[in-house]
Parts: structure tokens; C-alpha cells; sequence
């Protein structure tokens, strides 16, 4: 990895859908060049996928939750199948420090809220922060 890979990268990560032409005219390459670089990347493992940034106030998810998880018992297959079956969860991470997991969640209103806080009890105890607006 050089500083072009990282520049390379950094393009990627505001818009997937650049050609190699469009990446290299903006850090000074042929796309050719640029493609080689992409290509090697993806064989050794540095970009994984391409994905999409979903807006989901537009689609009516409009309350942003951050739960951090405080399992109760020794449960955690059971809970993280629960947790990757759930389309209202988006991201999933087990943590260290204070807690087990932090969980971000996008609902449509408070009753998908308490639905998802309610299967959460089965497992384990929570604590709830509400996003009041997205920053980066």
C-alpha cells in the first residue's frame, strides 16, 4: 500500500461508482493504472465489497438508536442469530469495556423501538441512546 492506494480508497469510500477513468483523472493516473491497483486490492483482501449508503429517513426510519448490550447469561449464539435476523438492526459490534455489544438500530417510530427492546430483554439488559442528528 502507497499513497496512491490510500487516495485510491479515499475516492471509493465517498462514491463506488467512479469509473477508473473518472479515479484516475482525479489523482493523476490512466484508469488502466488505476484498475491494476483496484484488481490487486481486491485479491489481497483490502476491499472486500462495494455497498451503498442508505438514507433511512427517506424511508421512514426515522429514529436512529445506539443500544449498548449487558448480557445476562453465557447466551451469545442464541442472541447474535436474533441480532443478524433483524432488519431493524444495522450494525452489530461486541465490545470491550463496559458491555457486551453496541448495537445501532433504525425503526420507523417508538413501537418498533420498544419491540426491539423487548427481545432484547430476553437475552440481556440495555441501555438506549437516541440519535438527534448525524454528524459524519
Amino acid at each position: 500500500m502507497d499513497e496512491i492506494d490510500f487516495q485510491i480508497l479515499e475516492v471509493l469510500k465517498e462514491n463506488s461508482r467512479k469509473t477508473w477513468k473518472e479515479i484516475g483523472e482525479l489523482i493523476h493516473m490512466t484508469g488502466q493504472a488505476v484498475g491494476n491497483r483496484i484488481r490487486r486490492m481486491e485479491e489481497e483482501g483490502i476491499i472486500e465489497q462495494y455497498t451503498i449508503a442508505v438514507n433511512e429517513l427517506k424511508l421512514g426510519k426515522s429514529i436512529q438508536a445506539f443500544i449498548m448490550i449487558f448480557l445476562k447469561s453465557n447466551q451469545h449464539v442464541e442472541f447474535q442469530k436474533y441480532l443478524k435476523e433483524n432488519t431493524d438492526i444495522k450494525e452489530v459490534h461486541r465490545i470491550s469495556g463496559e458491555g457486551c455489544y453496541m448495537i445501532k438500530a433504525s425503526v420507523s417510530d417508538q413501537f418498533a423501538l420498544n419491540h426491539i427492546l423487548d427481545e432484547i430483554l430476553k437475552f440481556a439488559n440495555y441501555r438506549v441512546n437516541i440519535s438527534i442528528g448525524k454528524i459524519k
